[in-house]
């Protein structure tokens, strides 16, 4: 979507069929006109963020950092590598889990 306003200068805008002609002196316009610039500005900083947040997220990625990707791709990657790290996890707490186990036992045996 365009920065721009969506609205040619003769055409009317939402923001100014809100409340009749507005004022010969253009005070009422010119509140509009910031307004919707205030609200352009915010929705840039908006996406500028989502945007940064995803070149976090790919830089974070092992293998993405000088790879071109879609979002998706983006998103897709990430979930593979937390799902294979919860489950390298999973699986070195079970090691760690029967080790103890073990040592437990040893322990027992030689009392």
């Amino acid at each position: 979507m365009d920065d721009e306003s969506d609205y040619d200068d003769e055409q009317e805008s939402p923001l100014s069929s809100q409340g009749g002609t507005g004022s010969a002196d253009g005070v009422v316009d010119d509140h509009k006109r910031h307004a919707r610039a205030q609200h352009n500005a915010l929705e840039r900083r908006r996406r500028d963020n989502i945007k940064d947040m995803y070149t976090s997220l790919k830089d974070a990625v092992p293998d993405m950092q000088n790879e071109r990707a879609s979002r998706a791709v983006i998103l897709r990657r990430a979930i593979e590598v937390i799902e294979e790290k919860q489950q390298q996890r999973a699986e070195l707490q079970a090691d760690c889990d029967r080790l103890r186990s073990e040592t437990a036992e040893l322990e027992r045996e030689e009392q």
